[in-house]
């Protein structure tokens, strides 16, 4: 695959990425690749294989982030 984002159509939103590679969804979550790598190696994130090539759902990762948000918790860490 050459193309580096994967493009809606048809529906009005044309420039709005639907799908990007890893580098483009850890920028997208402001983490690094390799938190990335680790987060969907343990099933963490979803994420697509096409013809041995890694992509994350746009909207995938705005679910993920969603689902992960802690509403009212201090962070004990």
């Amino acid at each position: 695959m050459d193309s580096k984002t994967f493009f809606k159509d048809g529906d009005g939103d044309a420039g709005e990425p639907l799908a990007v590679r890893p580098r483009q969804a850890a920028a997208k979550l402001g983490i690094s690749e390799s938190t990335l790598d680790r987060l969907r190696k343990a099933g963490r994130i979803p994420f697509v294989k096409l013809d041995g090539a890694v992509i994350y759902r746009v909207a995938s990762l705005d679910q993920f982030l969603r689902d992960s948000e802690q509403q009212g918790k201090q962070d004990t860490a």
